[in-house]
């Protein structure tokens, strides 16, 4: 691979849902029928709300990513999932609009394998790329069948990348991608959860064998040793980095914790989470990460950490994310969030909820993007944009403004036990923002009881609701507490 010159990492970022739910709360469930999942009931898992999927998690990722840099320089958006909610529309599109990124932006949309992020990130980083800012994008919002080992493991979470050559925190000194049709897991189109073999053959002949292929490779182009490799981040279970760290002669001390423990697999997600994990715990520049990413082949790229990664702000963001979870031991919540059991919610769950596509995309600046009006006579913000100033009524005032960054305070609120929701109250109400704008919206993350008038509240783009007859989704944003930004300055 032909690198790009003065081209790497400028900032990264994570999101991770704040529920965990206690994996011991999954055994003692369904001890009765699987006493084995006892031996994995350790840790937590992230589980993603029922207004969060794929794409709402790139963005919390991306806007962690972004924090501090200029968005207009960005020429390209790339996510790679494995559960994209849409089949036939741009996912990284409906990312690059939430983002408020400029509409030339180039966006692409990676699946296929666990691969897929670790993959794009070596295309994003070789020679045959235009000379353009990249923001790439993993998230995985994977399922599990009930009383699977899986649902113990998975986890669901999102990570981001800005690459570009404006003081990079780490450069690109190797990738190497090797494709090999090992089939540990799969998932059909057909099929609702991965169908997984055992794990002692994807170890011995899929981690322990492709993997050291691919890091000679790795370590030839680099013109460097095992030893010195100062951070190996591996895609897969802690107990396979171990052990995968004696057979190539690196370090113990160089094993970067996947955070299963914590969050989780991520999947498609995995790669660039233990990436982020190895650029958050670098301290010196000259420090070489060895990051590993597998599935139905290996992807290796070494990485530079430069002089700018000890000032670099994404690494305290990125350890607020991955602490700022609320520990959760109810089972069925869980199940019925993630719409494995099939609750009857009442009448008033039978509406039809089709989208009017035409209105959406009339109004999609002020939808996706939350964009707003300010008017340049008064300065007053206001939401929606309107023809006519609601302060001092002067007309074609106002220009273009995004509230999706602004705090909002609560000015007033509703717990509604008889609208429907999937996770009851609907929790809906005023919330005000700076240089005056009013809201009414929904909130999300909350805890019956904890919304107040006057909480401060943050703004998470989220699914709005589920049009089930045309499986459809639309989303818009909503309030949430600031104990879940994980990551805000």
């Amino acid at each position: 691979m032909k690198k790009r010159a003065g081209m790497g990492i400028v900032s990264f970022g994570a999101y991770a849902p704040t529920m965990r739910l206690r994996r011991q709360a999954i055994a003692d469930a369904l001890g009765w029928a699987a006493p084995g999942l006892k031996s994995l009931a350790s840790g937590a898992r992230a589980v993603a709300n029922w207004d969060e999927d794929a794409i709402t998690m790139a963005v919390e990722a991306g806007r962690r990513c972004l924090a501090g840099f200029e968005r207009a320089a960005i020429g390209a958006v790339t996510l790679a999932s494995a559960t994209f909610p849409f089949a036939d529309r741009s996912n990284s599109g409906i990312v690059a609009d939430a983002l408020n990124l400029d509409e030339k932006v180039g966006t692409a949309d990676n699946s296929g394998s666990r691969r897929a992020a670790s993959s794009a990130l070596i295309r994003a980083l070789s020679a045959d790329h235009q000379d353009r800012d990249t923001l790439l994008l993993a998230a995985d919002c994977r399922e599990a069948r009930p009383g699977s080992a899986q649902e113990l493991a998975y986890g669901h979470a999102a990570t981001a990348l800005l690459l570009g050559s404006s003081a990079p925190i780490a450069t690109l000194a190797a990738g190497v991608s090797i494709h090999r049709d090992l089939v540990d897991q799969f998932r059909s189109r057909e099929s609702a959860y991965d169908y997984a073999l055992e794990q002692r053959w994807a170890r011995d002949e899929g981690y322990f064998k492709i993997v050291p292929e691919a890091v000679r490779h790795a370590l030839a182009d680099s013109a460097l040793q095992a030893a010195d490799i100062h951070h190996f981040a591996l895609a897969g279970p802690l107990a396979v980095a171990k052990a995968l760290a004696k057979k190539l002669r690196l370090e113990n001390a160089a094993v970067v914790d996947p955070l299963h423990g914590e969050i989780g697999d991520s999947g498609v997600a995995q790669p660039l989470l233990s990436l982020n994990s190895a650029l958050a715990r670098a301290t010196a520049p000259g420090e070489n990460i060895l990051l590993i990413g597998f599935g139905q082949g290996v992807d290796a790229l070494i990485f530079q950490t430069t002089d700018k990664i000890a000032r670099s702000p994404a690494k305290t963001r990125f350890k607020r994310s991955i602490q700022s979870g609320n520990a959760a031991d109810n089972y069925i919540r869980y199940l019925a969030l993630r719409q494995q059991i099939n609750l009857d919610y009442g009448i008033r769950a039978e509406r039809d909820n089709r989208t009017a596509l035409s209105a959406f995309y009339r109004k999609r600046d002020a939808i996706t993007g939350f964009v707003g009006g300010r008017c340049a006579s008064c300065g007053m913000l206001q939401f929606p944009k309107t023809l006519i100033c609601v302060r001092c009524g002067e007309t074609d005032t106002q220009a273009p403004e995004s509230l999706a960054e602004l705090d909002g305070k609560v000015k007033s609120f509703t717990e509604d036990w008889q609208a429907h929701t999937p996770c009851p109250p609907l929790i809906y109400g005023n919330v005000t923002f700076p240089d005056g704008a009013n809201v009414m919206m929904e909130f999300t993350d909350f805890n019956v009881g904890e919304v107040a008038v006057d909480k401060t509240v943050r703004m998470a783009f989220r699914i709005k609701d589920f049009d089930a007859r045309r499986n459809f989704r639309r989303y818009f944003w909503k309030s949430a507490p600031h104990a879940a930004a994980g990551g805000g300055d």
